[in-house]
């Protein structure tokens, strides 16, 4: 079979299969008094009730965007309550995969936006370093980078490795790491709960670990802001990954590397399980 038309059919089973799921979880939100009681306490609103639970599905929208425009909203499911409030839910149908593909400019301009903070230069020119929009990408793994594996690597890719940032220049290796230390709390609530959602309503309150067509068993529900909080104090695992050369940044919960051009953020459940978040 054609391997571009197996992928996609891949692509195309995993989003159908995720609809399906998603509409499972909220069926089952709608109907089971326990799960509901579940909800109101890891979003710590026990005198309120659910009112209704809706999932975008097959017809799922784009909400506004923090930089104009249109953008995913980051919940799959929108659980209204009692007391007005909205509740967005990110459904993990898969114990590992992306939770945030974006280019590194949107990346950057996003966060900045979104968090009210501004990005040093050093740190933005490491990142399009690292992932490879920088205008002269080419011309620093042409002279810094030796290794012929790794140098073919990064030509065929048109990034830079950990391993060439640091001879071009060790104090922007160093930097990118400990930008993503000092701001891991708000790298996490951007990839799972904001995206680039302008609006509150539009993101997500809620990360739920399960699948109720029988592919694993695992049922973890998290408020983000206690993923965020556990995340930031395992900040300690930030490092670059240690195969060809560095192509990846471990994170607490997961990993980022380059994807197509863009900065490909991965949740995996077995790190996350390590945080020993408390839920119900």
């Amino acid at each position: 079979m054609d391997e571009h038309r197996d992928r996609s059919s891949g692509w195309r089973h995993a989003k159908l299969s995720g609809h399906s799921n998603e509409e499972l979880v909220c069926e089952m939100l709608r109907n089971d008094k326990a799960q509901q009681e579940r909800l109101l306490k890891t979003i710590g609103d026990t005198d309120a009730t659910i009112v209704s639970c809706d999932y975008g599905g097959l017809h799922e929208t784009n909400v506004p965007s923090i930089m104009g425009g249109t953008t995913k909203n980051k919940a799959d499911l929108t659980v209204r309550l009692s007391n007005g409030k909205s509740v967005g839910i990110s459904i993990k149908k898969s114990l590992a995969g992306q939770v945030f593909l974006i280019r590194d400019e949107n990346f950057m301009k996003g966060f900045e936006l979104q968090y009210g903070k501004t990005i040093p230069e050093d740190v933005k020119r490491a990142i399009t370093l690292f992932w490879g929009s920088a205008k002269d990408t080419t011309s620093v793994i042409n002279t810094y980078s030796s290794d012929y594996t790794i140098k073919k690597y990064e030509l065929h890719k048109n990034r830079l490795t950990a391993q060439t940032l640091r001879k071009y220049d060790p104090s922007l290796c160093s930097t990118l790491l400990d930008w993503f230390k000092d701001n891991i709390y708000d790298i996490t609530d951007y990839c799972f709960a904001r995206g680039q959602a302008r609006d509150k309503d539009d993101r997500a309150t809620i990360i739920w670990y399960i699948n109720l067509l029988g592919e694993h068993d695992v049922d973890e529900m998290h408020h983000i802001d206690t993923l965020c909080e556990a995340v930031e104090n395992s900040k300690s695992v930030i490092q670059y990954g240690n195969r060809g050369g560095g192509t990846t940044i471990t994170l607490p919960f997961g990993f980022v590397q380059w994807h197509q051009t863009q900065m490909q953020f991965h949740h995996q459940y077995k790190m996350i399980e390590q945080l020993n978040i408390k839920s119900y």
